[in-house]
């Protein structure tokens, strides 16, 4: 049985507030291009389908057209939520879906009825464990667990695995010894998984950290993100992983498989360019006048401050994300004019709203404590909640 695995796209991400959705439609359909030469069973799809838990229309509409040319083709999709989807937008219409091949686990609820499919080798179980932190796992099976590991293992008990099957899991979560970059997130290990809970599966399809890696065996893999979404991943190839599933022999724990990866080409690269502002600016140009049109990071060496740099890079790098200087602890973040009118049209509400979700997990603000916040709003910047 031939799989391929995916995860973390990000659907609707912006970086530096430039929208990258030009990029991710490029690198699905590049995707969709593979899946029909690979000619796979299933797509495994990891969660973070979506970066925010409300998605903009066109992110909707992307991912929408990517299922819809998966199940033109046939194909099997089974689907899992990450940390930054909405569990209920996500599963909407998820029964119906079944039908299709499309099998949607966004919602965990304690069903953990595996999606069954059979090759000349006999069964594969297909268990589907969204993003889940302890306290679902305590909520759903009124258990009072602190700890994430045993959570995490108890769910898998639960399962009832056969271990004469070759079983597949899908998860989305951190796993203690994983690298992670700067794009990730975690709060001194504490919502680390051991690799222990993941030993029964014959492969686990693991979603959430962007580099893409094995964790202790192959059989545990992230397949990463298929586009760079943060300085930290220059110098990663995205791929995307193809899995082959084969016999398993009586005498054996787990089956015979093997695992490639294929590459993935970008519409644009992200790159970092470090050089004096002269010798930025002075860099041989294509002949559409630019140097490059890859999303760069620009790190200046000059000694002496430049008075706006970036308005002069912008002309020759249209895809600039940044420019800082090296060493002396000055950082300037560029906007496009159209994301500054937005960023200052933000309330102070916005602002500590967005940054609840990047410190917990894409999780929203509850109406407890959005109305403490909102007091303490008013008694600082007035009625409105806008800086006087």
């Amino acid at each position: 049985m031939k799989l391929i695995h995916l995860s973390d796209l990000h659907i609707g991400k912006k970086i530096n507030e430039r929208s990258m959705l030009d990029e991710q439609k490029y690198i699905l359909d590049q995707i969709l291009e593979g899946v029909r030469a690979e000619k796979p069973d299933a797509v495994l799809i990891s969660g973070d389908v979506y970066d925010k838990t409300t998605p903009p229309l066109e992110a909707v509409m992307l991912l929408d057209d990517f299922l819809n040319k998966l199940e033109i083709d046939g194909l099997t999709v089974l689907l899992i939520s990450g940390n930054h989807d909405s569990p209920e937008r996500l599963s909407f219409g998820a029964k119906r879906m079944k039908k299709s091949g499309l099998y949607i686990k966004s919602v965990f609820d304690g069903d953990l009825t595996p999606v069954t499919l059979s090759d000349e080798y006999g069964e594969v179980n297909f268990y589907l464990v969204p993003f889940i932190r302890i306290s679902d796992v305590n909520r759903v099976y009124e258990t009072d667990f602190r700890d994430y590991t045993m959570a995490f293992l108890h769910v898998v008990e639960k399962m009832g695995i056969d271990p004469s099957k070759r079983n597949i899991l899908l998860s989305h979560q951190f796993v203690a010894g994983a690298s992670f970059s700067e794009s990730e997130s975690a709060i001194g290990g504490i919502d680390s998984i051991s690799t222990v809970a993941y030993e029964p599966f014959d492969y686990t399809a693991l979603g959430h950290i962007h580099k893409p890696q094995y964790v202790v065996n192959e059989r545990l893999r992230y397949c990463g993100t298929p586009l760079k979404y943060s300085a930290s991943e220059i110098g990663f190839e995205k791929t995307y992983t193809v899995v082959e599933l084969y016999e398993k022999p009586a005498s054996d724990k787990l089956c015979r498989m093997s695992i490639r990866t294929v590459p993935l080409n970008p519409l644009h690269d992200m790159i970092k360019l470090t050089g004096s502002f002269d010798e930025l600016m002075n860099m041989s140009r294509n002949e559409n006048g630019y140097v490059t049109e890859d999303y760069v990071y620009a790190v200046l060496t000059d000694s002496d401050y430049i008075n706006d740099p970036a308005s002069h890079l912008r002309n020759l790098y249209p895809n600039l994300l940044s420019v800082s200087y090296k060493g002396n602890g000055r950082t300037a973040t560029l906007y496009s004019p159209e994301s500054e009118g937005e960023h200052n049209s933000k309330t102070p509400v916005d602002i500590f709203e967005e940054f609840y979700r990047k410190m917990h997990d894409g999780e929203e603000i509850d109406e407890d404590k959005k109305i403490i916040l909102k007091a303490a709003i008013k008694e600082v910047w007035g009625e409105e909640g806008e800086q006087q």
